[in-house]
Order: C-alpha cells, then sequence, then structure tokens
C-alpha cells in the first residue's frame, strides 16, 4: 500500500488559512466614556445689617445685628436705593472663589417714606413704609399693615380682620427701581409695574 505523502508547505498553508476563518469577525472596542465634572452652583445666601464705615465703592461692608461684619464685593447695577454709611440693607449673594460676591442689595432704609401715586380713577393713593416694619394705605383697594424685605423682594402683609375667615396674607413685589424719589414695583402676574413717587 502505498503512502500519501503530504508537503509541509502545504500543511502551513491549511493551518494558516484555518486559523484566519476561525477568528471570525473581530470585537469593536467601545471608545472610553469621559466623565466631566459638573460643579456644584454657588449657595444663594442673604444678610441684613448696617453699611458700615469700611465701605468702598467695590465693597459693601454689612455689619449684622450679633456684630459679625461681612465684607461683599458689589457694583452700582446691583444696588437699590444706594448705600449710605449707617444705613440698613438687606443683601443678596453668593461666595465664588471664596468671596461673597452680591447678587442684589436692597437699601430699606430708602423704603422708610410715604410713597404715592394717582390711580386709574386719578384719585391720589398712598403707602407707607415706617423704620418699624409697620406699613399703613391710604385710598387703596386693600390694606396693608406690615412690610419687610426678603431675598430682595418687598413683603407686603394684609391685616387680620376679627370677623373674617380668611388669615393673614401677604403679597409678593418685585422691586424693579428704588431712588431717593422714585418706587417701581411689580407684582406676580401683573401685566405692567406699578410706579409710585416719594411725598415726604
Amino acid at each position: 500500500m502505498k503512502k500519501l505523502y503530504i508537503p509541509p508547505l502545504f500543511v502551513t498553508l491549511i493551518l494558516t488559512l484555518c486559523c484566519a476563518c476561525s477568528g471570525g469577525k473581530k470585537k469593536v472596542e467601545e471608545p472610553p466614556i469621559t466623565i466631566i465634572p459638573v460643579k456644584e452652583l454657588p449657595a444663594v445666601m442673604e444678610a441684613h445689617g448696617i453699611v458700615g464705615d469700611g465701605s468702598s465703592m467695590n465693597v459693601l461692608q454689612l455689619v449684622q445685628s450679633d456684630g459679625d461684619t461681612v465684607e461683599v464685593l458689589i457694583s452700582n447695577q446691583m444696588v437699590m436705593g444706594g448705600l449710605l454709611v449707617g444705613d440698613e440693607v438687606d443683601v443678596v449673594y453668593t461666595t465664588i472663589e471664596d468671596f461673597p460676591v452680591a447678587q442684589l442689595a436692597v437699601n430699606t432704609t430708602a423704603l422708610e417714606h410715604l410713597w404715592s401715586q394717582k390711580g386709574t380713577d386719578g384719585h391720589l393713593q398712598s403707602l407707607e413704609l415706617d423704620k418699624n416694619g409697620k406699613a399703613a394705605t391710604y385710598g387703596m383697594s386693600i390694606e396693608y399693615e406690615k412690610w419687610s424685605v426678603q431675598n430682595g423682594f418687598l413683603l407686603l402683609q394684609t391685616p387680620k380682620k376679627v370677623l373674617e375667615e380668611r388669615g393673614v396674607e401677604t403679597d409678593t413685589f418685585q422691586i424693579m427701581m428704588l431712588t431717593e424719589d422714585s418706587l417701581v414695583l411689580m407684582a406676580p402676574n401683573a401685566p405692567i409695574a406699578s410706579a409710585f413717587y416719594r411725598d415726604n
């Protein structure tokens, strides 16, 4: 019986083809997922106090009721009512790179006046805000008895009526402008702002 002779080169060729076919499809490597850290938004804080004599054009020194002093970076565009040493101020600020930066400052001392306007019927109507947080209205359809500033907003509180079921209500107004002789307020969902002039 004759033996079949297979050349070694032929065997090598067959084995190479088999290995190539058995590899099948190569697995495509997925690109690595890059996670980009998101910076936390700076917290919004609020402080009440008196303008200290260490204040300058760009820095407000705020002396709080407990005696602590906060220095806040500020610009004129963020101030409602101006800043005078000794005035009371409400400041809303954030901390950027460990330094307080004001978003808004409202001079509450500048609010303490009688503010008037002509109503839609042409009659005079007024809102009085005093330094003790008491409010009064004259010739207006709504009555207020207390006021305060929180987070840069003017809050006006209605009195509790003895024989009425409804309790005390608080109306919130955005202070659009506050100068020595003008006050402009915007109520939520109001179509237009309400402008007052200083009457005392």
